[in-house]
């Protein structure tokens, strides 16, 4: 799986109102959506596909990933879930299964990654625009963040 299949590229042309036929700027938007999403699931650790990622730690583990799909086995019996991260105390390497089904991406999160698109695309040329990120983006990522 890729950012692709949380938004597509015609999803993505669609929201620019980009006619499907018009296939000059496919690479540059594909990047974007790619930017996009890794922007956003850095700065949320929701993770908007799932793959398998190693944790590591000194003494113990803590994973603000979201959401864990599953733990490779042996499971330490003394697994912390608090609601922004998990606690592995007695492990110095953890592999696990995280992030969103296709489809289960919240829609907050997915519009997020949208206007940025849309600012990228359309407004990265402009000299007035101090910012690259709007507003809203910002205020959806603070929402779903899982860690201060």
């Amino acid at each position: 799986m890729s950012y692709l299949d949380v938004i597509s590229l015609e999803r993505a042309k669609n929201y620019l109102r980009i006619d499907s036929d018009l296939t000059d700027d496919d690479t540059e938007i594909t990047s974007m959506i790619k930017a996009a999403c890794g922007y956003v699931e850095k700065r949320t650790n929701h993770i908007f596909y799932a793959r398998e990622k190693v944790y590591t730690g000194s003494c113990q583990v803590k994973v603000y990933d979201f959401p864990i799909n599953s733990i490779t086995l042996p499971l330490d019996p003394f697994v912390c879930y608090f609601s922004m991260f998990a606690i592995f105390p007695n492990d110095k390497t953890v592999t696990l299964n995280v992030g969103y089904a296709v489809g289960e991406v919240p829609d907050e999160l997915i519009q997020a990654c949208l206007q940025m698109i849309k600012v990228w695309y359309f407004e990265s040329e402009k000299q007035v625009n101090s910012t690259l990120i709007p507003e809203s983006v910002k205020e959806v990522i603070d929402i779903y963040k899982r860690f201060l």
